[in-house]
């Protein structure tokens, strides 16, 4: 592991739960993105490699979840149908089903940011 990537991982977890939840549903975004943007182009791989990255993601987040809370069989629901279109849009290669569930990421990312800022009282 270099030097870099040593640091990359302890910024990481320096975070708190609520700041390593907003990077995920960042890069899920970002992926998502990609993804629609290798579907114009006809970039079969990158598009499948892009929605897997998102798909993990949100297995990760379903994963993770603690069923103790009710909001958590809500976020569950809401994570498996996003998981679910990703696969059908992968299944397809079909940009409108990436561009149907982007504001549904960009969304979570924006609630758990503010839920985050609540949190610390700023």
């Amino acid at each position: 592991m270099t030097q870099y990537q040593k640091y990359q991982k302890q910024a990481v977890t320096a975070l708190t739960s609520g700041e390593q939840l907003i990077l995920l549903f960042e890069k899920a975004c970002v992926n998502i993105s990609k993804a629609v943007g290798c579907i114009e182009t006809n970039d079969v791989s990158g598009a499948h490699n892009a929605i897997v990255a998102a798909e993990d993601i949100f297995n990760y987040l379903i994963e993770t979840l603690d069923m103790e809370y009710p909001i958590s069989h809500s976020l569950f629901s809401l994570y498996n149908f996003i998981n679910d279109r990703l696969t059908q849009a992968n299944i397809k290669k079909d940009k409108e089903i990436l561009l149907e569930i982007k504001p549904l990421a960009v969304k979570l990312k924006e609630t758990w940011r503010e839920a985050e800022r609540l949190s610390r009282g700023r």
